[in-house]
């Protein structure tokens, strides 16, 4: 559970208070020009179920430029409910092995609202250490301790920020305790950290009243090359998570394409299944750029309505999977 280690107030409130938690795209890292690629796994997002609160519409729209989502939520009690509602980051690595997406422009793009007016969220961040074992252990409180502020700690994240000077305050902090707490310390313990994002905020949810909550950020992507005949192999894990057809494993093997690219993203859907109702009415808009291919897992309600855009729309949706989407892109010949 995404609260668990969690400062004391985002622990289960009074009661009628409870914390949602909103789902987030999050997907692998950015692609350069070789086929080293870093990836952000989804991470363990769940809701504490309400038995008062149904999702009425979910509009979710995906391209790899935006993430848009709308929700409507609906009160079904006869008294207010004040939530704290978190929108959890996935955790980053301090010494990322490979290229990592731009995760500095989701954090500047990430914007909310509620009834249209725009909210601005608490930021808290959190730092996890590994051990020889494989196991995480939260650090943050000791590292506050020893003063490193959360500008520090988001240095995964932001980019901004002076390694040798963060990394000497880690080693002082956590050194002398390292063998105890059986953290990694192979080459420098200042190597085996991450850091995770989470927003918060109050929402009110108004007695029999409808709340429409919006938000929008960058997408993490991530990607690389396919160069004939090394199309996605046929029952491989690329095939099987992006539902990829034999038409479109030929096209991929065309030796006309020299080189395609391809781009991959993913959006955690399993979460809206925790409401007091399925989602009443939900609606995938996902945009491609002109030329691109897409390929995913879903059924025949998925429809091409423009030369680049595809939409489905559902009733009383209950999600039983998330969502991984792969796009591809013919290159020009070297």
């Amino acid at each position: 559970n995404i609260s668990d280690g969690l400062p004391l107030f985002f622990q289960r409130q009074p009661p009628m208070k409870r914390t949602i938690l909103l789902p987030l795209l999050l997907a692998a890292a950015t692609a350069q020009a070789n086929d080293s690629t870093g990836f952000v796994e989804t991470g363990g997002i769940q809701y504490l179920k309400n038995q008062h609160i149904e999702m009425q519409r979910e509009d979710l729209y995906i391209s790899q430029q935006q993430i848009r989502v709308s929700y409507t939520f609906k009160n079904n009690s006869a008294q207010d409910i004040t939530e704290i509602v978190l929108f959890p980051l996935p955790e980053i690595p301090a010494t990322p092995d490979g290229d990592f997406a731009d995760t500095a422009g989701l954090i500047d793009s990430f914007r909310i609202w509620a009834d249209g007016k725009a909210v601005k969220p608490q930021i808290h961040v959190r730092a996890f250490f590994e051990t020889k074992g494989g196991k995480k252990l939260d650090m943050t409180a000791k590292l506050k301790q020893c003063g490193l502020s959360d500008i520090e700690l988001m240095a995964p994240w932001t980019n901004r920020y002076d390694h040798e000077k963060v990394s000497a305050k880690i080693k002082a902090c956590l050194a002398p305790q390292a063998a105890k707490l059986k953290l990694k310390v192979d080459d420098d313990i200042s190597d085996f950290w991450s850091a995770q994002i989470v927003y918060s905020w109050k929402q009110t949810f108004k007695a029999g009243k409808t709340t429409e909550i919006k938000h929008q950020y960058t997408p993490l992507l991530g990607g690389s090359f396919l160069i004939p005949p090394a199309e996605p192999e046929k029952g491989g894990p690329m095939a099987k998570t992006y539902c990829i057809s034999e038409d479109l494993r030929r096209t991929l093997a065309d030796t006309r394409h020299r080189f395609r690219a391809y781009t991959q993203l993913g959006y955690v859907l399993t979460t809206g299944a925790n409401w007091a109702k399925p989602i009443g009415k939900f609606t995938l808009t996902i945009e491609r750029e002109p030329g691109q291919l897409v390929s995913l897992c879903w059924d025949k309600s998925l429809r091409k309505i423009s030369p680049t855009v595809f939409r489905a729309e559902k009733t009383d949706f209950l999600p039983r999977k998330d969502l991984d989407i792969i796009f591809f892109a013919d290159l020009e010949p070297i």
